[in-house]
């Protein structure tokens, strides 16, 4: 397994756990209290997505070899894709929500920066995905 499937299984799964327990924390403060002020703390965690670089580091030394063209290649395609299925995604959430809502109303204020994070999410999940997916999932034997 190479450098780019190790930070993408690691991206997968902090974004998975911050999913997971942000909304079980969301869903506990909203029962017990009726409302949620709690949510925007636990995301948080989302902080480890950035120490990547440290916890999966380049090689050291001449002979080592970081990446080659194909591993470009790969996060390149895999980086287009996630960008193109944003706009497409975003496109859609803003005509779901102009339906939902309807045209005499307006958009609350805090569904535009829950746009904005959760296009940040989705692009990072669909990225990594497409790395995984483009490598096969897991390491051949040979690699």
């Amino acid at each position: 397994m190479n450098r780019y499937q190790k930070i993408a299984w690691f991206n997968l799964a902090v974004i998975t756990a911050t999913i997971l327990i942000t909304s079980t924390a969301i869903t506990i403060e909203i029962h017990m209290r009726g409302y949620s002020t709690i949510g925007p703390f636990f995301v948080a965690i989302l902080a480890l997505l950035k120490i990547t670089p440290f916890l999966f580091k380049k090689p050291q030394g001449q002979s080592k070899v970081v990446c080659d063209e194909r591993d470009h290649f790969i996060r390149n395609r895999a980086a287009s894709f996630a960008y193109t299925a944003f706009w497409y995604v975003l496109f859609l959430f803003c005509f779901l929500l102009w339906f939902i809502i309807g045209p005499e109303n307006s958009v609350p204020t805090i569904a535009l920066p829950l746009m904005a994070f959760g296009g940040a999410l989705f692009i990072k999940t669909v990225s990594s995905v497409a790395i995984l997916v483009q490598y096969g999932w897991r390491a051949k034997d040979n690699e």
